[in-house]
């Protein structure tokens, strides 16, 4: 059962991806669904990038291993989509651009678009390798594949929806995701604690201190949790800003990232629920990265299981397409755009940013089966490029003073503290996420206050 539904469910998300490609034209289509997305369609894109099938599988063996403690990363998403709604949301829609490169370049100046460009289209082919591995693990568990011909089927299923449906075929799978992954992971978490005993039988065969904040970690690591995750979200391109950019206009982009957050929520609830449960029937002896499936496979009916690994799956998919998009805009418009043919037509565009999917596809596949061991270096390349991105983008857009000089030296000094920290085997006990901010945040005040100030048009980003 479970690889007839996976299968058939893979291939249905990757038709409906595939069918899209007669509504694409020029590059705002294939990168931006043509800025046409509707509030249920963009709630449902946010959604399923959010609490996708990495966040799924990956958090519940968080919540599994660490318990409440696992929370502060929660707080720390939750307040990233607080803070890009907050300050970012209206304004980044109404100045019609297409990547957060785009928006760094109109209030500082070109130099700070390519480094931060750069910084993306890495942590992005990073992340998209994490997925293969995600998705090769998924196949192997529970079908003959081996280990490559997963990693092939999960490539070859990332680049057909992104190659041919653009955006507008990632939203629609999305929504659909969406609505699959709310509800399995609610009659999963229904049927877990219904069949073993209810809450008060599983919190007593919980260990003690699971649901205390502090057990598993101390105030500094809550810290970092919560920065590290708050960082990414509030800079993510891939899973935030391209969604905004795509929507209908700006008030639309503004309520769907406000209903994320009780969105959002429930999500983490529901996958910190799953947790708990697997941590309380199963015992403290499996693998974080394996709590998901052996929950989904020993503690539920067969049915409800294979539906919950098929979305996972196909969440994978739709979200790894997300962040191919997401790299290939940033080559295109940040890079070939500017730097080779300034009077690229979106018909020519499109078709580089169509080839740059296949090429970031390729070497990410190229990463995953020469590097197995890879998920380390990923997540701290993604990392990097958060702490590369936070304080030039909120404090070029909530502070005048800030000069272009400041924020490419912020962008650079962000993300070169991040590398230094990491090959120093994080000193002090910090992560590289928090010596890179601080930093980042000294440098972009200290050179605003001896560099030209900001013209009038830079500052003309404040009108919207």
């Amino acid at each position: 059962m479970y690889v007839a539904t996976i299968t058939i469910y893979l291939v249905i998300i990757v038709a409906i991806g595939v069918y899209f490609r007669r509504y694409i034209s020029g590059v705002e289509d294939f990168a931006l669904a043509g800025r046409s997305l509707g509030l249920p369609v963009l709630v449902g894109t946010l959604f399923a990038s959010y609490i996708g099938g990495a966040t799924v599988v990956g958090w519940t063996g968080s919540f599994y291993a660490m318990g409440a403690a696992w929370w502060f990363s929660g707080i720390g998403g939750v307040l990233g989509i607080v803070f890009a709604t907050v300050v970012m949301a209206e304004r980044s829609r109404k100045l019609r651009q297409f990547t957060v490169p785009d928006l760094l370049a109109i209030r500082y100046d070109n130099s700070t678009r390519y480094v931060s460009a750069v910084m993306i289209i890495i942590g992005d082919i990073a992340i998209v390798t994490v997925q293969i591995l995600a998705i090769a693990g998924i196949l192997t568990t529970f079908t003959d594949l081996t280990r490559v011909p997963a990693m092939v089927i999960g490539v070859v299923a990332f680049t057909l929806i992104s190659l041919f449906g653009g955006m507008k075929g990632v939203a629609f799978t999305d929504s659909l995701q969406a609505l699959l992954i709310f509800g399995g992971l609610l009659a999963g978490v229904i049927l877990l604690f219904n069949n073993h005993g209810g809450f008060g039988i599983l919190g007593a065969d919980t260990p003690d201190g699971y649901f205390q904040p502090f057990t598993n970690t101390d105030g500094l690591g809550a810290f970092n949790m919560a920065i590290a995750v708050f960082g990414t979200t509030a800079v993510s391109q891939a899973i935030i800003f391209n969604r905004v950019f795509s929507a209908r206009d700006e008030r639309v982009a503004k309520k769907a990232l406000t209903l994320l957050i009780p969105l959002a929520l429930a999500g983490y609830c529901m996958v910190a629920l799953l947790g708990w449960g697997g941590q309380a029937v199963l015992g403290p002896d499996v693998l974080p990265d394996d709590v998901f499936a052996t929950v989904v496979t020993e503690l539920m009916p067969a049915v409800v299981g294979a539906l919950l690994l098929a979305t996972v799956a196909a969440a994978i998919v739709t979200s790894t397409n997300s962040i191919l998009l997401s790299a290939s805009i940033n080559l295109t418009r940040d890079l070939y755009r500017q730097l080779i043919r300034r009077d690229a037509s979106t018909i020519e565009l499109r078709k580089v940013g169509q080839a740059a999917v296949v090429v970031f596809a390729l070497l990410s596949f190229g990463l995953a089966v020469a590097m197995p061991d890879i998920v380390t270096a990923v997540v701290f390349a993604y990392t990097m490029y958060a702490a590369a991105l936070l304080v030039p983008l909120y404090a070029g857009y909530l502070w005048r003073g800030a000069t272009a000089a400041a924020g490419t030296a912020s962008v650079v000094t962000g993300g070169g503290t991040a590398l230094i920290w990491y090959q120093l085997d994080d000193p002090l006990g910090l992560p590289p996420m928090v010596p890179a901010l601080v930093l980042s945040l000294a440098v972009m005040v200290v050179v605003s206050a001896f560099t030209r100030k900001p013209s009038e048009q830079q500052l003309s980003v404040f009108d919207a």
